[in-house]
């Protein structure tokens, strides 16, 4: 029962972020009609799609709790590169989705534990990517990939094949954990 709960509120989640997104554009650019207009249909959509959409509910919450760590690992090593290598942002998460695609070539057998590494590893290099701004703190990216690990563990079923959704857990993750610091920090 939690777990259904866990992942019908992870859909919500989505549903939040990505209007959240559009209504910043909206915001922004109040002041041309044909782009309020285009905002409006695709919200809605993007509304349609999401409650269309098929979602699969699997039973093994408890195994997938390993996702937590490769996320969180993919955010500290594209902070790392981005940070400390100055390789900056787009190198440094497309050096450590390249490197975490190759993990499952190492192993002779394929279950599905090696197969979602790569996944995983680059859902956590988009926190890496997390632009000065916002933070230069190992422990605010390290919290925020443990969050990412958590959403991405109740999404896991939901969206399969639409594109966007790493980038969106990751940036709900860093959304979280910025909120969550600003209030108890």
């Amino acid at each position: 029962m939690i777990i259904k709960i866990a992942r019908r509120a992870a859909f919500f989640l989505f549903i939040l972020l990505h209007l959240s997104f559009l209504g910043a554009i909206f915001y922004e650019r109040m002041d041309t009609l044909l782009l309020i207009g285009i905002l409006v249909l695709i919200a809605g959509l993007v509304s349609i799609a999401y409650f269309k959409a098929p979602r699969e509910e699997e039973a093994h919450f408890f195994e997938d709790l390993y996702h937590i760590i490769f996320v969180t690992a993919g955010c500290a090593a594209t902070f790392y590169l981005n940070r400390k290598l100055e390789l900056g942002p787009v190198i440094a998460a497309g050096l450590t989705g390249s490197i975490a695609s190759f993990i499952p070539n190492g192993f002779r057998a394929k279950n599905n534990f090696i197969l979602e590494i790569p996944a995983a590893v680059y859902c956590g290099a988009f926190i890496g990517m997390t632009g000065p701004q916002v933070t230069t703190d190992w422990n605010f990216i390290l919290l925020a990939g443990f969050i990412t690990g958590v959403l991405y563990i109740a999404s896991k079923n939901i969206f399969r094949g639409y594109g966007g959704k790493l980038g969106s857990v990751a940036f709900g993750g860093v959304a979280i954990t910025s909120i969550f610091l600003f209030l108890f920090a």
